[in-house]
């Protein structure tokens, strides 16, 4: 986990994304050992109805992403959300989504909050206040439109659930009931102190231009280390923790960051301009929704190194929201995917394309009708 940072360095500016994805993971996996996950979900489980619930684990997911980045909030969202919902197989299914549009909603305020953010920002040399000027309001008016019609559209099939459940039915698995009595042990307070402190000294590296993969991959050392060693994790699930297929995607865009290059040289520079702010998003979205979003980033960082600073927040607006149309778009879509087929929640291709594209396209029309109003 400390080596992660210095062997991705060859990567030059995907450096950071290659390490965060390195370790973001089994930070995320180790919190969970500590009992971080179950701790989380016992008072949100206690919410009702499953409205409530719904809409109270998605604004966690907000949170979390914000500040300890989409990738930690992907894989304990998961964990937590399929807590939450216990043996409720609908539940579990809603809940899931919420943790897929939770983590990519989420990831719009701060540079890190985000791979593609910390690529774009490094790349451009945006300062953090004029990105979080910038980005703010976008972020809060994508959160709320989609949490809107995710209440809206959850709320009929999952008030069945809970009529279908029976009197005082909770949907608890038996580790699940478990956790909701006891104190919160030592272990799990200083896990998240460590975790909550790594993100902390993100910010601060941010803010002093410094590699902001460092202090979350120290973090990921200590709770990995301490987990593998206390028998709470096994080596070989901290591997399979790994998503290596995003690792792949991103060394094959650097080294095709000529083509890139080449590539972003013939599509026209963006202005600050509604043309220009419209064609960022459709770029940026596009490029994500059909490949992913971390090459879309990489071929941001080469054509708006020198844009405008709004252009690149609505290039990320694409890259961030417009993703979650295809379940391939973002790497926490991926995660939480993975997850949820690993407890048997199985979310077909053709069912992920056939409903997410109006959570992209919602948020995506509210944090650009947002960010015409703060750019100009």
């Amino acid at each position: 986990m400390l080596a992660a940072p210095i062997v991705s360095a060859p990567l030059n500016r995907l450096s950071s994304p290659f390490a965060l994805l390195i370790v973001l993971p089994p930070l995320a996996l180790a919190l969970d050992a500590y009992g971080w996950s179950a701790q989380l979900a016992a008072p949100l489980r206690r919410l009702d109805p499953a409205r409530v619930r719904l809409l109270g684990t998605y604004a966690v997911w907000l949170a979390t992403s914000a500040l300890l980045t989409l990738d930690v909030a992907a894989v304990a969202a998961a964990s937590v959300g399929i807590g939450v919902a216990g043996r409720r197989a609908d539940e579990r299914r809603w809940q899931l989504g919420s943790a897929i549009l939770g983590a990519n909603v989420g990831s719009l305020l701060l540079p890190f909050s985000n791979l593609t953010n910390l690529v774009l920002v490094a790349a451009s040399g945006v300062g953090l206040a004029t990105y979080v000027r910038l980005a703010i309001g976008p972020q809060l008016a994508a959160a709320v439109a989609v949490g809107m019609l995710l209440t809206s559209r959850g709320s009929a099939s999952l008030e069945l659930g809970d009529a279908s459940a029976g009197p005082g039915a909770k949907g608890l698995t038996p580790t699940a009931a478990v956790s909701t009595v006891g104190q919160i042990s030592h272990a799990t307070k200083l896990a998240a102190v460590v975790a909550l402190g790594g993100a902390a000294v993100a910010v601060a590296f941010g803010l002093m231009g410094l590699n902001m993969a460092i202090p979350f991959a120290a973090s990921a050392a200590v709770l990995t280390g301490s987990a593998v060693a206390s028998s709470r994790l096994r080596l070989g699930s901290l591997l399979a923790a790994i998503p290596w297929a995003g690792l792949g995607i991103v060394a094959i865009a650097a080294l095709s960051a000529g083509l890139l290059g080449a590539a972003a040289g013939a599509v026209p520079m963006p202005d600050g301009g509604l043309g220009g702010l419209l064609l960022a998003l459709a770029m940026g979205g596009l490029l994500a929704a059909v490949i992913n979003n971390l090459p879309a980033a990489a071929f941001g960082a080469a054509w708006l190194a020198r844009a405008h600073p709004a252009a690149i927040v609505a290039y990320l607006i694409g890259t961030n929201l417009i993703a979650i149309a295809t379940p391939h778009g973002s790497v926490a879509t991926l995660l939480v995917r993975a997850k949820g087929a690993r407890h048997g929640v199985m979310t077909p291709a053709a069912v992920h394309l056939a409903t997410a594209w109006r959570y992209a396209a919602v948020g995506a029309i509210a944090g650009f009708a947002a960010l015409l109003v703060v750019a100009h």
